[in-house]
């Protein structure tokens, strides 16, 4: 995270890949004395229990991986059994947990 910031002075923010990360990240700004989320905004993904925990709690980005799952197992299913014989798009919409690691930045 130092790293980055390092590159660009003007960096305010920061989505990472999972919520792990992003607590890493939170870890690392409060070691340095940057404000999360005064001075530094952070958004992480896949809504773990740990983003519940954090300080503060982090905004995150969750995906409906029940509704993935069983999907993704019927699909399987259905190919086995020769029931479907055309490609299938589906979408599937992530909702965002907005809790307090983000701000408007000034």
């Amino acid at each position: 995270m130092i790293h980055l910031l390092s590159y660009n002075s003007d960096l305010t923010a920061v989505v990472a890949y999972n919520d792990t990360m992003a607590a890493g990240a939170i870890s690392v700004l409060n070691e340095n004395n940057i404000n999360v989320p005064k001075q530094f905004s952070i958004i992480g993904f896949d809504d773990m229990p740990i983003a519940r925990y954090l300080i503060p709690k982090l905004t995150t980005i969750r995906y409906p991986i029940d509704l993935m799952a069983t999907y993704a197992a019927n699909l399987a299913l259905s190919l086995v059994d020769n029931r479907i014989n055309t490609p299938i798009h589906t979408q599937f919409n992530p909702t965002l947990v907005r809790r307090f690691s983000t701000e408007p930045c000034d």
